[in-house]
């Protein structure tokens, strides 16, 4: 009877001790709040920086998906007014 127990006892508390390895950092990890050093920046801008067309302007109209070669939204001309080469970067760069 000893040695069964020993045969059944050892597999049981190493499962145990492998699911505590795995469970346990999953239930710390969601314990731990999000601090005050993680800001999240707005998916806008109200207004326009120069030399950068690629900020979204709030008050815009929404942008469709950039494609190489397309024709510029009304954010990046406004961004690229005065700026020699600025446009073109935009429209045929990455």
């Amino acid at each position: 009877m000893k040695m069964f127990r020993q045969r059944v006892l050892r597999p049981v508390l190493v499962g145990a001790a492998a699911l505590s390895v795995v469970i346990a950092p999953t239930a710390v990890i969601e314990q731990i709040s999000p601090g005050p050093t993680e800001t999240r920046a707005d998916p806008c801008v109200d207004g326009v920086i120069p030399w950068n067309p690629y900020i979204v302007n709030c008050n815009l109209q929404p942008r469709m998906p950039r494609v190489r070669g397309a024709a510029p939204d009304a954010g990046a001309i406004i961004a690229c007014r005065g700026k020699p080469g600025c446009l073109s970067w935009y429209v045929n760069g990455p």
